[in-house]
């Protein structure tokens, strides 16, 4: 996490996975309802008696990113039900594998209050009592580590940091050399070298004057291309540790070159491409973990804060959704915060969309249709004369 791109990249996709509010979802007659009065939707208000819910979500969704694994034991009531949830580190975890097939997770405690919390389990934690996130696998157990796939391109973001850093420490100047017509000594040469370099390095002693002895010469080294390149492969890095994440570059403040994408176009492109990934995963090992599919619920968490538009945009979009029927005035008004107003929970029905032949209500007109009784009449007969009658 100290590599720059590393943190951008897992603090980003993190808190926007956090941002998205879950809920428990089940359809009632027809209609998907939302569900208040269950364990599961109460852990989505507060997952344990320490975190919020964003905390708890971004905690999790960084031990994912970092370790590709995501573990939380299951605090149940005497009832059995779910009381909270309480993440662990993922590198205090070890998934253990039973000759009859159980899974169990090797938990070391660390802290006093992992140890307090999680007194009623045993060193091994069976697998219905932890929810487990898994990223990329290869043994259906464990998750392949994301920062150990990308150590080798990490290292070298590392190492380009660690040469940055020297580079300023001599002054964000190159290096030179001391020259002399006289012979010196070994001891000469050192002293002279260590009292240049305690006088001239670092940011501290920059503009400093210094007083050379005994015919002494600087003479400074200039950057070559190879040298001057270093900072565009720092770019470099930062794109290629990108790739691991698959954060497109303008989410990290990295200038792009070439034909850019509008910022709504992106922001959808990011939100399909990455973030949806997530909460789907998300979903399905909550209903997965405490068997919602059988009582008919689902989990679906909503993306719908990534993706905010700007006031007039929003207002416009929400307009064409009340004029087309697809939503109500007081559904549109709660989104930006607003109080409902009378009738505003009506859907208008668009005039352009009534049944053929029948006023804006959809029912027939007054005197439309069949005569109520008797033969129907000549087609022509309407407009025929008095005299022709």
């Amino acid at each position: 996490m100290s590599v720059s791109a590393v943190y951008a990249c897992v603090s980003r996709r993190a808190s926007d996975v956090a941002r998205c509010k879950p809920s428990l979802m089940k359809v009632v007659d027809g209609k998907p309802t939302v569900i208040d009065n269950h364990p599961v939707a109460k852990l989505f208000l507060r997952p344990n008696w320490v975190q919020t819910w964003f905390e708890f979500a971004q905690q999790m969704e960084t031990a994912l990113l970092l370790r590709a694994n995501a573990y939380a034991a299951i605090i149940r009531g005497r009832d059995g039900l779910p009381k909270a949830l309480i993440p662990i580190n993922p590198d205090a975890v070890m998934v253990l594998e039973a000759a009859d097939g159980s899974i169990f997770y090797n938990t070391n405690r660390i802290g006093l209050f992992q140890i307090a919390a999680l007194r009623d389990f045993g060193v091994a934690i069976p697998a219905e009592d932890m929810f487990h996130l898994r990223g990329l696998t290869f043994n259906m157990l464990v998750g392949a580590s994301t920062i150990g796939l990308a150590r080798d391109s990490i290292g070298v973001a590392m190492g380009l940091e660690q040469q940055a850093a020297r580079w300023m420490a001599n002054g964000a100047k190159p290096s030179g050399v001391l020259k002399t017509t006289k012979t010196l000594t070994k001891d000469a040469a050192v002293r002279l070298r260590d009292q240049w370099n305690q006088f001239t390095s670092g940011l501290q002693n920059t503009g400093r004057t210094a007083i050379l002895e005994d015919g002494l010469e600087w003479t400074a080294l200039q950057l070559d291309a190879e040298d001057l390149a270093f900072i565009e492969q720092r770019n470099h890095q930062v794109a290629d540790i990108a790739r691991f994440y698959g954060v497109p570059l303008h989410k990290l403040n990295v200038p792009m070159s070439g034909a850019q994408l509008d910022p709504q176009k992106a922001q959808q492109v990011y939100v399909n491409d990455v973030i949806m990934a997530d909460l789907e995963l998300w979903e399905q090992k909550f209903e997965q973990v405490f068997d919602l599919d059988d009582e008919g619920m689902s989990v679906e968490f909503d993306e719908r804060k990534l993706l905010r538009a700007d006031e007039s945009t929003r207002i416009n979009t929400q307009r064409l959704a009340v004029m087309s029927g697809l939503r109500t005035q007081n559904e549109c008004r709660a989104e930006d915060g607003l109080p409902p107003v009378e009738g505003g929970d009506e859907l208008l029905r668009p005039v352009n969309l009534a049944a053929s032949g029948s006023d804006m209500t959809g029912t027939a007109p007054d005197g439309a249709g069949r005569p109520e009784a008797g033969d129907l009449p000549d087609p022509g007969a309407a407009n025929e004369t008095p005299e022709e009658k």
